[in-house]
């Protein structure tokens, strides 16, 4: 996609991070914003923030381990501005730094259910949308630990190294559609100044 002007950008994670970073940099190049966060508080200043500097922003408090939730949020970019072009599945957690057998079964649900499943549902609710649109980018963000694996991060590095999965796997399946207008890519950033660490 090389002209994005007036077209619309939906964003997990988008209050803070890279998903901010997303945020502002679409909005410099003129597009529409669907921004969506766990935190509602957080999201509703960012979205006041690039509505001040002249960005036409749609706010949606989004928990993107439930597939019910990210299907309003398709729903409600619908509504508002009838149609979508890049989806940006961003949101993410970190626990780190235990031995793999010290955590718990509530933190491997935690962090499999916003890292793996936000992406998974993401990718079942907009990839038709994209599809019956006939263009399209999807954006998952993973990581380089999605590459490689280290001590204490275990939780973290097995999420993304599914996201890379799912995003290969899609990438091909996109391909034998037939429709190159629909295209997939993963992020694998190293080290980021985000608030990632807080996010337990």
């Amino acid at each position: 996609m090389k002209e994005v002007q007036g077209k619309v950008a939906v964003i997990t994670g988008a209050a803070s991070g890279i998903g901010r970073g997303m945020a502002e940099s679409f909005a410099a190049a003129g597009m529409k914003l669907v921004l969506a966060d766990v935190d509602a508080d957080r999201l509703r200043s960012v979205a006041v923030e690039l509505t001040k500097a002249g960005a036409e922003v749609l706010p949606v408090a989004t928990d993107v381990s439930r597939q019910d939730e990210v299907d309003e949020l398709a729903r409600r970019a619908l509504d508002a501005f009838g149609a979508v072009h890049v989806v940006c599945n961003n949101a993410g957690v970190a626990h780190g730094g235990v031995p793999t057998w010290e955590s718990t079964l509530q933190d491997w649900e935690w962090i499999v259910g916003v890292n793996l499943m936000g992406v998974v549902h993401g990718v079942r609710t907009f990839t038709p949308i994209l599809l019956e649109q006939g263009e399209g980018q999807i954006v998952n963000t993973a990581s380089m630990a999605g590459l490689i694996s280290g001590a204490g991060n275990a939780l973290y590095g097995v999420t993304k190294h599914a996201v890379v999965a799912l995003s290969e796997a899609l990438f091909n399946e996109l391909a034998a559609q037939g429709k190159p207008g629909v295209r997939v890519s993963v992020l694998c950033p190293g080290w980021i100044n985000t608030k990632i660490l807080e996010s337990s």
